[in-house]
C-alpha cells in the first residue's frame, strides 16, 4: 500500500512553516509511492474527520532523493489509501 515508514526524516531541514507549503504547488501522487514518516494513527481522526491545522487541506510530501516522503497529512492519505483510491493531491517541495 504505502512504499515503506521511516521515522528518521532524513531531509536536511527546510525551515518550512504552515504559511510557506501553502505556496508550494499541488501535484498528484501515487499513495504507493509514499514513505510514511509516522509509526502509527489514531483511529478517531479516521473516523471523525476535522478541518486540518492551518486550513490547508492538501497532504504535505518533501521528494528527497527520489523518494516522496509524507511529511504531514497521514491520516488524510490512509483515509484515501482505505478508500480505494490509488493518488492523492499533495504539496510536494522538491528538495532533490
Amino acid at each position: 500500500m504505502f512504499a515503506g515508514i521511516d521515522e528518521s526524516r532524513p531531509w536536511p531541514k527546510t525551515g518550512m512553516t504552515s504559511e510557506k507549503w501553502l505556496d508550494v504547488p499541488v501535484q498528484a501522487v501515487q499513495i504507493r509511492q509514499l514513505v510514511l514518516t509516522q509509526d502509527g494513527i489514531y483511529l478517531k481522526p479516521l473516523l471523525h474527520p476535522e478541518p486540518p491545522v492551518g486550513g490547508d487541506k492538501h497532504p504535505h510530501v518533501v521528494h528527497w532523493r527520489n523518494r516522496y516522503y509524507l511529511e504531514d497529512g497521514h491520516h488524510r492519505v490512509i483515509r484515501s489509501a482505505i478508500e480505494g483510491y490509488p493518488l492523492i493531491f499533495a504539496r510536494v517541495l522538491w528538495l532533490g
